[in-house]
């Protein structure tokens, strides 16, 4: 795994619950997890400079390839949540993420992604060293 400076490591992404993302009782639904972890990491490309819409005009996506989330606690709606993103490993033809969503302090959800880069065909890609992207996240160890 490349040597990554701290700020790329980490992101944390605050997020008001919609009433719409509950059911009748006001607990979200968990479906919306997973919603609020892709914010998580469209909050992390931008803040590392590279937004992903940016990124998919020159022909690099990162579809998801795995997803799990343990629910702890309910959330409810109009409760804010941060879903703390951390990078765990990166190479050049995928990367990885866990993440932690709190909500008024308690732990209320871990969750873990991963992503393979593939180009616009779909085809899996290998990003190069001279990768705009790949610079950002360090070079290989």
């Amino acid at each position: 795994m490349p040597a990554l400076a701290p700020d790329v490591r980490t992101h944390v992404e605050t997020l008001r619950v919609r009433y719409s993302d509950a059911d009748a009782q006001g607990i979200v639904h968990h479906s919306n997890y997973f919603r609020w972890l892709e914010e998580a990491r469209l909050g992390w490309l931008a803040a590392i400079g590279h937004p992903y819409a940016a990124l998919t005009r020159r022909g690099l996506f990162m579809p998801v390839t795995t997803c799990s989330c343990r629910f702890l606690a309910p959330v409810r709606a109009e409760e804010c949540v941060d879903v703390r993103l951390t990078l765990t490993a990166v190479s050049r033809a995928r990367v990885a993420f866990k993440y932690a969503v709190r909500c008024g302090g308690r732990l209320a959800a871990t969750a873990a992604t991963a992503h393979a880069y593939v180009n616009a065909a779909g085809r899996p890609m290998r990003l190069t060293r001279g990768d705009p992207f790949w610079q950002t996240l360090g070079t290989a160890a």
